[in-house]
């Protein structure tokens, strides 16, 4: 893993930007083409099944980000002590293959997650986010001054589109929440918006923050933990917007870099927050 850098100097989002993108295409053309190919499987500790693809795209994403000199925490690499890391400034949160049951199954919505995570001395901020959606071609990125687009994966002459949430939040509100969540639409929206007027529907994956930032849903929540790695790009995305993912029950925006890299319930609104 690369050092920590411990310069508080100004980034060149739009540099970093472009070298993550052109990263992650290459770790969404890899696990393209893996799922075309018997996999590897093994499980972890936890039960959770990790894959061969997950490992590769991994190794693509640390490798492709090393030259920036900026630490890697990764789904699939190993776990830096908290106490390290609270002396960095920047890392990577990233998760390789996220919705690895769902890419072992080929159901749609596995993704890949990078953001940038920045130190402003007091809290930890997400400060460039991409989710790429391999088996849809498309990813969405965004960051602090970069506003949020969305672009093939598949490059080709195609122009990114710039992506915004619109004002036009008129009931009924879409509320996207996990296949497994087991909260009723009370637990997730109770005290931000009337429960009455909220329709559910399950979404795989980080696919849900994107189509919260693009205006395509309203609401996305989750009464059960995610890691950090699962929300941060989505909430950059949130973020150059201007809104942000919160914690369901304080409703204040998310902390990271915590001792577990665990995150409790969260949710992500185009509907303002009181207070």
């Amino acid at each position: 893993m690369p050092r920590a850098s411990q310069s508080a100097s100004p980034l060149d989002l739009q540099s970093i930007l472009d070298l993550a993108l052109t990263t992650v295409r290459t770790a969404s053309a890899e696990l393209i083409r893996l799922s075309q190919s018997t996999l590897e499987i093994e499980y972890k500790g936890d039960g959770s099944p990790v894959t061969n693809a997950d490992l590769a795209s991994h190794h693509i994403i640390s490798q492709g980000l090393a030259s920036l000199d900026i630490p890697v925490v990764s789904e699939e690499g190993g776990r830096t002590p908290h106490a390290q890391r609270q002396n960095w400034t920047r890392m990577w949160l990233v998760d390789p293959l996220d919705g690895t049951n769902s890419f072992i199954r080929m159901r749609s919505g596995y993704a890949i997650n990078v953001a940038l995570m920045e130190t402003n001395g007091q809290e930890w901020l997400p400060i460039l986010g991409i989710v790429a959606l391999p088996d849809l071609d498309v990813m969405y990125y965004g960051g602090r001054g970069l506003g949020t687009w969305k672009a093939k994966l598949s490059e080709g002459n195609i122009v990114p589109k710039p992506i915004r949430s619109d004002d036009d939040l008129t009931p009924p509100f879409d509320l996207l929440i996990s296949w497994n969540e087991s909260g009723t639409v009370n637990d997730l929206v109770a005290g931000t918006v009337d429960p009455t007027q909220v329709r559910m529907r399950p979404i795989s994956g980080a696919r849900k923050f994107c189509l919260v930032a693009e205006g395509k849903a309203d609401i996305h929540a989750r009464s059960s933990g995610y890691y950090e790695w699962d929300c941060a790009a989505g909430d950059a995305l949130l973020r150059a917007q201007g809104l942000a993912v919160r914690d369901l029950v304080t409703g204040r925006p998310l902390a990271y870099n915590g001792p577990t890299l665990k995150v409790g319930g969260l949710i992500a609104s185009r509907i303002p927050f009181a207070g």
